[in-house]
């Protein structure tokens, strides 16, 4: 789970692919999944494509669902330091 916020806090937007396989991987884990939906939101772009992979393919409604209103939702925007 640590390896999976970090991944998104940090933006590791090459981080996608094994991000949709973990979540695949633990199909049960349905707070897993919604973990790595929303650190697949902070890639931004990058991350829109395994969004999407998740919203037609995780077994979890909750985790499909999650990612069907992360691909709606607007691009998180990075608070910056000015």
């Amino acid at each position: 789970m640590r390896a999976i916020l970090a991944l998104g806090f940090r933006g590791e937007t090459n981080a996608g692919d094994a991000l949709v396989e973990c979540a695949l991987r633990h199909p049960g884990d349905v707070v897993e999944g919604l973990a790595v939906v929303g650190a697949l939101t902070r890639l931004g772009e990058a991350g829109r494509d395994a969004i999407a992979r998740l919203a037609a393919r995780h077994p979890a409604h909750a985790v499909r669902e999650a990612a069907r209103w992360a691909l709606k939702a607007p691009p998180i925007q990075e608070a910056t330091d000015a």
